[in-house]
């Protein structure tokens, strides 16, 4: 009985012993997860602070979060971002060049620098933070889209880089990451290839259809791909967001020039006289389109108007000279307006002759000139 007695009091004695262990451990799990979620409850804490432009606060999380968990490299990120928002790009370098040496493997603190210098206009500085990082990662997406911000600054070191190479990788190795899409868009479009720009415009305008600027460039595109309606649709998009804005009247005329709507491109034009009042620019666009057409009096009609804002308006005077010029059809010039035309191949000659005067178009004045010659003899070989 006894016996029984020691073996039931080791059992609960070993029992206990077992308690007491799982109990221990299941604390020291639930520490080691409040260390984990306090550094992400500072991190969040401080994002929002960093969001939201108070600095200060944002520092102080970022702090909590890397104190409760000196690994979470992102905490060392949005740290040294918080710096850079006081201005303080010694900390913020500093935080930067720890997350560097901390973590040789991550991209991240030579992201920061990159990122750092390129506001500080340290170009040559910033290109070498973020080829060092494309030395850890290749295929790092945001080291291509700081290099391609760089290169839209300076020419690259490396000649097989440019700024449009660098956001073509960014955008192939994070296809989600619209700023960079955005950038890429740009750089295309700065380039004339618009076809090309087309879907990366309607992916960040799909995502941000309130951002007026993505979808004014969408516009453009479909502008310049000749699909002059969508270009309409797209910019109609853009007045309703923002009257105000010049290029969208200019942009809805020239697609209905395309459609060869002329009246409505006309009116088109007339409401970006009413918003420019003092500019060229639509008189221009008017007489250009006229000329096209063989609308030769409606086109010196609006190049007079051109040149009555500015005299000395080098386009104006140039399309005027090759209006009056093309105005004269040698093979309708007989005795009843000979003289007619011929003053106005004079009228083209004077215009010629002040682009010259102005050094503007030179070589352009020149050759009208010498057909001016060649069409005076057309219309009256005996004379001329």
């Amino acid at each position: 009985m006894k016996k029984i007695l020691i073996i039931s009091l080791a059992l609960i004695i070993l029992l206990a012993a077992c308690e007491t262990t799982q109990t221990q451990t299941k604390a020291n799990d639930i520490d080691k997860k409040d260390e984990v979620s306090d550094a992400i409850k500072y991190y969040d804490f401080g994002k929002e602070y960093l969001k939201n432009k108070q600095y200060d606060s944002a520092i102080k999380n970022f702090t909590n979060s890397i104190n409760d968990s000196a690994g979470f490299i992102d905490a060392y990120t949005g740290l040294g971002r918080s710096y850079e928002g006081k201005f303080d790009y010694t900390r913020a370098e500093s935080v930067y060049t720890s997350a560097k040496d901390k973590f040789p493997k991550s991209t991240a603190g030579y992201n920061g620098l990159g990122g750092m210098y390129l506001k500080m206009k340290q170009y040559e500085d910033a290109e070498k933070a973020f080829l060092s990082a494309l030395a850890i990662d290749s295929m790092d997406s945001k080291s291509y889209y700081g290099l391609g911000q760089v290169y839209d600054k300076k020419k690259p070191t490396n000649k097989e880089l440019s700024a449009i190479k660098c956001y073509e990788k960014s955008c192939r190795f994070d296809p989600e990451d619209l700023a960079a899409a955005y950038a890429y868009s740009k750089a295309l479009m700065k380039a004339e290839r618009y076809k090309e720009a087309l879907d990366l415009l309607k992916k960040v305008s799909d995502d941000h259809p309130t951002f007026v600027e993505p979808l004014a460039n969408l516009a453009e595109a479909y502008l310049e791909t000749k699909q002059y309606q969508e270009a309409i649709n797209t910019y109609n998009k853009v007045n309703a967001l923002d009257s105000t804005i010049t290029n969208t009247y200019l942009g809805i005329a020239r697609a209905y020039q395309g459609m060869k709507k002329y009246d409505m491109a006309e009116q088109n034009f007339k409401k970006l006289i009413s918003l420019m009042p003092s500019s060229t620019i639509p008189y221009l666009y008017m007489g250009q389109m006229y000329l096209d057409i063989n609308n030769y009096t409606k086109a010196i009609d609006n190049l007079n108007l051109a040149l009555a804002k500015n005299p000395n308006d080098e386009n104006a005077l140039l399309l005027i000279a090759q209006s009056y010029f093309l105005k004269v059809d040698p093979n309708k010039v007989n005795d009843d307006n000979y003289d007619a035309a011929l003053k106005t191949l004079e009228t083209s000659e004077s215009y010629f002759s002040k682009l010259i005067t102005l050094n503007k178009y030179v070589k352009e004045a020149n050759t009208g000139l010498d057909n001016i010659k060649k069409r005076k003899k057309e219309i009256d070989p005996t004379r001329w």
